[in-house]
């Protein structure tokens, strides 16, 4: 399409947020992008069990519990959930069941065991559909877990489970704000020797590195990628929030080995990213601090994590 904007050109951006046809200037188109006042906020809760440290978790045990209590000032939507079980050397498990209750008791919660092959795993969620789980502020939710097939001389598998979704307030923490251009950008944690990395991570350590977003737009926060050269834990915090109720594995964010395996159904983290639940919002000249533990006693190691979204910029565009 040819007009009379600045530069003779204007074309239509099918694919961006403002579906219009928009003047081009410096590569993004212009338009109009209101936020309604947010109130909602990314966050995932964990449920652990873990030999050694589970109080009960042993071998052949039956409807061990690990519960937490939500927050007393915002409901919590579960909109996804993924597990991630293993056996003492590795070896990923699927025949233990687990099964969820809420308190106050309520009907909608109160499910039988399933095995934990039932549940999504960080590459492919289990989504919940239209509809979130809504567990009320300051319930408890608790999660059951019974080892079902017991091999003599070992111990329970690890089972991680994480709960996606969003702490939804009653009142809004930030009001509404208009955008007029739009970028999409990645941010990326480098915890490398290269490229103003901050080097790499050493065995059995944990490092930090902290991002500053750009001051003249806000950043949503769209998609992660988590690439490394073995197993990590991570914490990630903005704006003072922290996004995981503890450290968490970066398997269950689909987090992929840095060098391909070459096994059957092996993919990168790139291929199948970790889709946000609602997008996290940045505020302009924000940081984004990424905490990674290296879970390799011996070897220090490589490790990115990325933050894939887009800027959004007030008036007066990309300078």
């Amino acid at each position: 399409m040819i007009g009379n904007g600045p530069g003779g050109s204007m074309a239509r951006f099918a694919d961006s947020p403002f579906q219009a046809p928009q003047e081009i200037n410096t590569g993004q188109p212009f338009g109009r992008y209101v936020r309604r006042p947010q109130i909602t906020k990314f966050f995932t809760y964990l449920h652990q069990f873990v030999p050694g440290t589970t109080v009960g978790w042993v071998a052949g045990a039956l409807q061990i519990r690990d519960a937490f209590q939500v927050d007393g000032d915002a409901d919590f939507h579960i909109m996804k959930q993924a597990v991630l079980a293993f056996d003492n050397d590795g070896t990923l498990v699927g025949r233990d069941t687990l099964q969820f209750e809420v308190s106050p008791i309520s009907e909608a919660f109160n499910f039988r065991e399933q095995f934990v092959a039932s549940f999504g795993t960080g590459r492919l969620a289990n989504k919940m559909g239209r509809f979130p789980l809504i567990l009320p502020r300051n319930s408890i939710f608790t999660a059951k877990a019974s080892q079902r097939s017991i091999v003599v001389g070992e111990q329970p598998p690890t089972i991680l489970i994480a709960h996606f979704g969003a702490k939804v307030y009653r009142n809004p923490y930030l009001g509404a704000k208009t955008y007029l251009q739009q970028k999409p950008y990645t941010y990326l944690a480098n915890f490398t020797a290269f490229d103003e990395g901050v080097g790499q991570i050493a065995a059995a350590s944990t490092a930090i590195a902290t991002v500053r977003t750009d001051g003249a737009s806000d950043f949503d926060v769209l998609k992660v990628t988590v690439v490394a050269d073995a197993p990590v834990t991570i914490q990630i915090r903005t704006d003072e929030n922290n996004w995981f109720l503890r450290p968490i594995r970066s398997e269950l964010l689909g987090g992929s080995q840095i060098t391909a395996l070459g096994g059957p159904g092996f993919t990168w983290s790139g291929e199948l990213p970790f889709d946000m639940t609602v997008p996290k919002l940045i505020t302009a000249a924000g940081y984004i601090n990424v905490q990674v533990t290296n879970l390799d006693a011996v070897n220090p190691i490589d490790c990115q994590v990325g933050f894939w979204g887009q800027r959004l910029y007030p008036a007066g565009g990309v300078r």
